[in-house]
């Protein structure tokens, strides 16, 4: 059993491995989505928090990257009997912060752990190049090192998750991290804060600084000594990001919004399709930016496809996320919902046939019904962008190769899906789908080992894997001449 250190508030800077009070005014009341209460109130972090803990993340860098790189992966395997041993007290404050049910709670701090497990193997696999010369009794070396102190900005829809995606690949490579928290999500961050301290990884190396990405975020991109800052959230938030990043050119990791098509073909096997589609889209009461987003059907299928879905999302149960029957919990706050009970509204009013749901649920907290909209016009906002909620926009199409076109028809390129049995149009649709991801006959389910990476305005860069690690170095190729 590994002992804890409790901090006795939430509330505070977490700093060089000490929990600190912030000495700013501004405050965030933290409220429960499932019941509408109140659970804490937050402290942001100032301007001097902020050049403090990038000065002590400094400092900790450069004598951590001295350290062998399987070494630094052996402190960060600390995190895993930590994570395993807590995983009830971190699920409960999860649920209660964010509303998602707690067994989504569960299985995402068990892909927490799945993750460091993986990534602390690729210790290892840092490998340089030795490359062609032209020139005689000369070697070109090319080496990779860690880039320094980096930042991380992390949403409140996975903040366990990503996190660890902002922690862990900056301290195996070398690096330190002043993360940013959600103000939604900043307890369950904090409270990982007290697993970090209670491991080896030393003092310094990992800053966690609640506050609002106009003032921590901004600094954080602007600060000369950060050289490199990762996102995942809107792309209006990643675009401000890489703005405020130009004058100090540093390295920008983005990982934004999607708006992700599905295209179901008359070979598909409506019943896997129906299941996958809803199981995907109800993930956190569909606040996950590889949702489906938009549905394609073709006219053939359509019929029953919306049959069999009507039934589908009519068996949901939405409620209280500790309740083992609920499918899915809250929405993330009164904002949230409405927006999404905003772009229902206005696609019915547009001309779209409300299949079923189309309501806020009427109970304490924030909750939206299982929703379809089909015949939804493709201009129309909820198929344009982001409904980031429990809703199926559909349209029907005859053409595959339209539909592939009007499923490229967005500014976004984060995920997409395709569902047949025919092994040419999948082949097809993973050669023609511009997304970062493309997804074949199941739920979006990204894995360990593979590349999470956006195109267009989805993002630049990516996670995961042995090409995410490649995000946290920079390289330096050495001329040795030896006449």
């Amino acid at each position: 059993m590994h002992r804890v250190w409790r901090c006795q508030t939430l509330n505070q800077l977490f700093i060089n491995n000490e929990f600190i009070e912030s000495k700013s005014t501004d405050t965030m009341d933290v409220i429960n989505p499932a019941t509408g209460e109140k659970i804490d109130t937050i402290t942001f972090a100032t301007e001097n928090d902020v050049n403090d803990a990038v000065a002590k993340s400094k400092q900790a860098q450069l004598e951590w990257e001295q350290t062998p790189e399987p070494t630094r992966a052996d402190h960060v395997k600390l995190l895993i009997p930590l994570l395993e041993e807590n995983k009830d007290e971190l699920a409960t404050l999860y649920v209660k912060e964010q509303g998602k049910t707690l067994a989504s709670a569960k299985g995402e701090i068990d892909k927490a752990i799945h993750f460091i497990d993986y990534m602390t193997s690729l210790s290892m696999n840092n490998k340089g190049e030795v490359l062609q010369n032209t020139r005689e009794n000369e070697t070109i070396l090319l080496t990779k090192k860690p880039i320094g102190v980096t930042a991380g900005i992390v949403p409140w829809n996975a903040p366990i998750m990503v996190l660890m995606r902002k922690v862990i690949p900056a301290i195996i490579t070398g690096c330190s991290v002043v993360i940013k928290p959600s103000e939604a999500t900043s307890l369950i961050t904090l409270k990982i804060a007290e697993l970090i301290r209670a491991s080896t990884i030393p003092a310094g190396l990992v800053q966690i600084l609640p506050g609002t990405g106009e003032t921590v975020g901004t600094q954080l991109a602007q600060h000369p000594d950060i050289q490199l800052i990762s996102l995942t959230g809107s792309m209006r938030a990643g675009k401000s990001v890489y703005a405020e990043s130009a004058n100090t050119v540093k390295k920008v990791n983005l990982e934004l919004g999607g708006n992700a098509p599905v295209l179901v073909t008359p070979n598909a096997n409506l019943d896997k399709a129906v299941d996958y589609i809803v199981t995907a889209r109800i993930n956190n009461a569909g606040q996950v930016c590889t949702c489906p987003e938009r549905i394609f059907v073709h006219e053939d299928v359509h019929k029953d496809f919306i049959n069999k879905l009507k039934t589908k999302m009519e068996q949901l149960t939405v409620g209280d996320p500790f309740d083992e029957a609920t499918d899915y919990g809250a929405i993330i706050n009164q904002q949230q919902l409405d927006s999404i009970d905003e772009k229902v509204q206005n696609a019915v009013k547009n001309g779209a046939t409300l299949i079923t749901g189309g309501h806020k649920i009427e109970r304490s907290g924030f909750f939206y019904e299982p929703t379809i909209l089909d015949n939804v016009n493709s201009e129309d906002e909820a198929f344009k962008n982001e409904i980031f909620g429990p809703v199926l926009p559909i349209v029907t199409y005859q053409d595959f190769d339209t539909a592939i076109a009007q499923a490229n028809d967005t500014n976004a390129g984060l995920s997409s899906f395709i569902f047949s049995e025919n092994l040419k149009e999948i082949m097809l649709a993973t050669e023609k789908l511009k997304f970062g991801e493309v997804y074949a006959n199941c739920e979006a389910e990204e894995v360990v080992n593979g590349f999470h990476a956006g195109w267009r305005e989805s993002g630049i860069g990516g996670a995961d894997g042995v090409h995410g690690l490649e995000e946290y170095y920079n390289t330096t190729v050495s001329y040795i001449r030896y006449d």
